[in-house]
């Protein structure tokens, strides 16, 4: 066919990508291949008058593209160009391939998502990732389009409820949001795991290593944990969620009292001898199951479970003789007082002797409750002797 005469073919010569002259037309496609590095150049007609400006700027209709872009897609990029340019690079041709792959890449929809399941991965471990993976979706992931014309009919507090809550936790006041974009991940990553715990989801963690690691404030945490869950309930409220399995009163009691035991004698490893280590730690133990601890219808049901764990450590320890200084220590673990340990310790002793509290001799201290030739306790011993000894692990492996 017969090109009309106020037009022009554009004559390629030389590859865009890599300047090479090892090129291949196809006609019928309306293409040239560069045989070495793969790039397809679209064949392009202008106007015999243009001046050429159809080729360039935010009008161009002249883009080349890769015939290998999907097999690229985890290769990685380029990186060095963003800092240091192209000029002086030692390996050009390593740094054309690394540059023409960036361009090739896939990118990811939701970065920010990923960075925050990263974070709870490394933070808590990859079991809880696996267990709140579709909270982290929920919170940083937006609305289905089906579903945002939906909100925007809702009233005006449920239409802001049902918003993204990554985007709101990340433009709050300087002080409630992160000063970078991985602090703000930590913060939410953080704030998703708290809830979980208070909804009985998975067992509480200790927030204050990860307050420590990524110098973030429990303010922030809080702010993001309560926009999260108004969010959840919105969707509730939709139907456009679930509230998931919860754990009954009885495992979160011995998940509870199974973490404030691994906080407790993970401190004392660094304290005591691994003779008076293991032995405080059995007699706690026991101590513990002779209150029930680990169900609702523990005998101390009524005092949180962080500071159950703690006097009854501090009646071990005063039992073999080690109190001096461990309601101090004790106390430093939860950011407790270590008066407060010692008045709760006496004040359940009195009401023992004096027969207003049964304690079935968990706080009596002149005598041994763990006998270790003796399985008695075994049948109701409700710290699984599976996780102390993940304990025991910890401190004979430092040891």
């Amino acid at each position: 066919m017969t090109e009309d005469m106020n037009q022009k073919k554009i004559e390629l010569t030389n590859c865009d990508e890599c300047a090479s002259k090892n090129l291949t037309a196809m006609p019928e496609k309306g293409e040239t291949w560069c045989d070495d590095c793969g790039l397809v150049h679209k064949d392009q007609k202008i106007l015999a008058n243009d001046n050429g400006n159809a080729l360039f700027g935010e009008g161009a209709h002249y883009h080349s593209v890769r015939q290998d872009a999907d097999q690229n897609r985890n290769m990685g990029g380029t990186g060095p160009k963003m800092r240091y340019g192209s000029k002086g690079v030692i390996n050009p041709g390593k740094y054309r391939l690394l540059e023409k792959i960036d361009r090739s890449t896939v990118r990811n929809p939701h970065p920010f998502a990923n960075r925050v399941k990263r974070n709870i991965e490394q933070l808590y471990g990859r079991h809880a990732l696996h267990i709140l993976e579709y909270i982290v979706e929920m919170s940083c992931k937006p609305l289905t389009g089906q579903q945002e014309l939906i909100r925007k009919k809702q009233s005006k507090s449920l239409a802001k409820r049902l918003g993204m809550p990554k985007q709101s936790i990340c433009r709050k006041d300087k002080g409630i949001k992160g000063s970078s974009e991985e602090q703000n991940a930590v913060i939410i990553a953080a704030a998703i795991v708290e809830l979980a715990g208070d909804l009985g989801i998975m067992p509480k963690f200790d927030r204050r290593s990860t307050m420590d690691k990524a110098d973030i404030t429990p303010k922030q945490i809080s702010s993001a944990r309560i926009r999260i869950l108004q969010h959840w309930k919105a969707r509730l409220t939709m139907k456009w969620a679930a509230m998931p399995p919860r754990k009954n009163a009885n495992d979160r009691r011995e998940d509870s009292i199974t973490q404030a035991m691994e906080h407790v004698f993970e401190m004392l490893g660094e304290h005591l001898s691994t003779e008076d280590y293991e032995k405080v730690l059995y007699e706690t133990e026991t101590r513990l199951a002779l209150l029930k601890e680990g169900t609702g219808g523990a005998l101390t049901i009524n005092i949180e479970a962080r500071m159950v764990v703690c006097v009854t450590a501090y009646a071990s320890l005063n039992f073999f003789g080690l109190q001096s200084g461990a309601a101090d220590l004790l106390a430093a673990v939860f950011g407790l007082t270590s008066s407060g340990i010692r008045s709760r310790y006496d004040a359940l002793v009195k009401k023992s002797e004096a027969g207003t509290f049964h304690d079935a001799g968990a706080f009596d201290v002149s005598i041994a409750c763990y006998d270790p030739e003796s399985d008695k306790h075994a049948q109701n011993a409700l710290i699984a002797k599976v996780r102390l000894g993940k304990v025991c692990g910890k401190r004979t492996s430092s040891s």
